[in-house]
């Protein structure tokens, strides 16, 4: 049986359902139209048959497409996937992707309480209430229905890093929005820095903090609409 459709890019990542064992159509940022064969596919793992019946096996030019979950686990392998950079993990997942100077954006949220948090990356800014401009960091925005307002973001650092440094400041948006906000860090639960509170037309707020022996970073806001962490960076040891 052979099907046609369009937008084989959608298909193939929703969600962790295909893995592709060659990626020419999938790399190109653009609607095309795909053959697709499938031929009811057996697979074997270690002379077992593989349950593929939630996601049927097909062929596309030539190249034979596998559900990842599926094969994955039966292989005894987790799967996991990190929205925020398009990465799936197979196994276990690094606390961090690269092991040397990182800015925030690449860093893996490991526990998050935020209703929103927009990252700045692939060529965008952000903009904060004084007209500054930053082409990194990211803007964090609470839930209002949180008790007291407290919201909170983590990130596993396992002491791999030396300092963090960065800007706290308003995002443009808010600069007329009427609300206070504080943020604080911590570092395995131990307040490393707390900034002042920011209204609407405070200035920006930059600061370096030592994260050497961190293993859990925290950062923690109090108040409601949005605040930003422009160009944080975490520096490798």
């Amino acid at each position: 049986m052979k099907l046609n459709f369009k937008n084989f890019k959608k298909l193939a990542f929703v969600p962790l359902a295909v893995v592709l064992l060659s990626v020419p159509v999938v790399a190109k940022q653009a609607v095309e139209t795909a053959e697709l064969t499938f031929r009811d596919i057996v697979v074997y793992v270690d002379g077992q048959v593989l349950d593929t019946s939630k996601t049927e096996p097909f062929i596309y030019n030539g190249t034979t497409y596998l559900p990842l979950r599926t094969v994955a686990e039966a292989l005894g392998k987790d799967v996991t996937w990190v929205a925020e950079t398009s990465t799936i993990y197979l196994g276990d997942m690094p606390s961090v992707y690269v092991e040397t100077d990182t800015p925030l954006e690449e860093m893996y949220t490991a526990g998050n309480t935020y209703e929103k948090i927009q990252y700045i990356k692939k060529g965008k800014s952000g903009t904060d209430n004084k007209g500054n401009e930053y082409s990194s960091g990211a803007v964090f925005t609470c839930k209002s229905a949180k008790i007291d307002n407290v919201n909170s973001a983590e990130y596993t650092l396992n002491g791999k890093f030396s300092t963090f440094s960065d800007t706290i400041a308003l995002p443009y948006s808010e600069k007329e929005s009427g609300k206070t906000k504080t943020v604080e860090f911590y570092g395995d639960g131990e307040l490393l820095y707390s900034s002042g509170e920011f209204e609407d037309d405070t200035d920006p707020e930059p600061f370096e903090i030592d994260i050497s022996r961190v293993a859990v970073f925290q950062i923690k806001t109090t108040g409601s609409g949005s605040i930003g962490i422009y160009e944080s960076m975490f520096y490798a040891k």
